[in-house]
């Protein structure tokens, strides 16, 4: 029987395109002010390769970026993580649906976890700024838990949070390996979220379901409880 849900955050929860996008107009607004369309547009290319899609560690990203761009008064590292830290959770842009979709799954006495890669303050502030914390039952930051995805002991922290079995879960994520592959080798079913992607089935592990919107965890859920 399905108990609990737990969910990656960002590009999950959160649009992170849509986020990183807000953030680099703002980086160029306070660093770049007098940046042409083609030089704003070549900052944002540069970010997002340095970024990697938050998987980067942030002194590293700021030493790509220090490197590869013309900068004007360029910030200190702490100048700039101090930037990044305040104004990333500010940006932050819900997925389409996420207030009606765990509304919903919390209404069916579901209880709900987060699972995410990052610092406390940043994660905690973005999830804050959403005002969805609310509906968790569990909130697992890799910072503070000292252990990050894919590895075993970060799901079975949040399933000992929730009190849950790994049969009884549903784990909810965008990244292939991190995500499903991480979340299936605990005995959890795991959904693969997706806006574009095709499952590579050179990955031995295969998603439980693939959703290319939030709100079909609906349909999914229902599907389930009918049958």
């Amino acid at each position: 029987m399905l108990t609990a849900i737990i969910f990656d955050l960002d590009e999950t929860l959160t649009d992170r395109r849509a986020t990183i996008d807000l953030f680099i107009q703002r980086l160029i607004d306070r660093y770049f002010p007098n940046a042409d369309e083609h030089t704003q547009h070549k900052i944002a290319k540069r970010f997002k390769e340095a970024d990697h899609n938050g998987y980067r560690d942030k002194q590293e990203v700021y030493r790509i970026m220090i490197q590869d761009l013309q900068w004007v008064n360029p910030p200190t590292a702490d100048e700039y993580l101090s930037f990044f830290r305040e104004q990333i959770p500010l940006c932050i842009q819900p997925m389409d649906q996420l207030h009606s979709v765990l509304r919903y799954l919390k209404s069916k006495g579901l209880k709900l976890g987060i699972i995410t890669y990052g610092t406390v303050q940043v994660q905690q502030a973005k999830i804050h700024q959403l005002g969805i914390s609310g509906y968790f039952d569990s909130i697992v930051i890799s910072e503070e838990a000292g252990i990050k995805k894919p590895d075993s002991q970060i799901y079975m922290k949040a399933l000992d949070q929730l009190k849950v079995m790994p049969a009884e879960v549903w784990y909810v994520g965008d990244h292939p390996h991190n995500d499903i592959v991480g979340a299936a080798g605990c005995g959890i079913k795991a959904i693969w979220c997706t806006r574009d992607g095709e499952w590579d089935d050179s990955i031995e592990v295969k998603p439980y379901r693939i959703i290319y919107k939030l709100e079909e965890l609906i349909h999914i859920y229902a599907e389930h409880h009918e049958g």
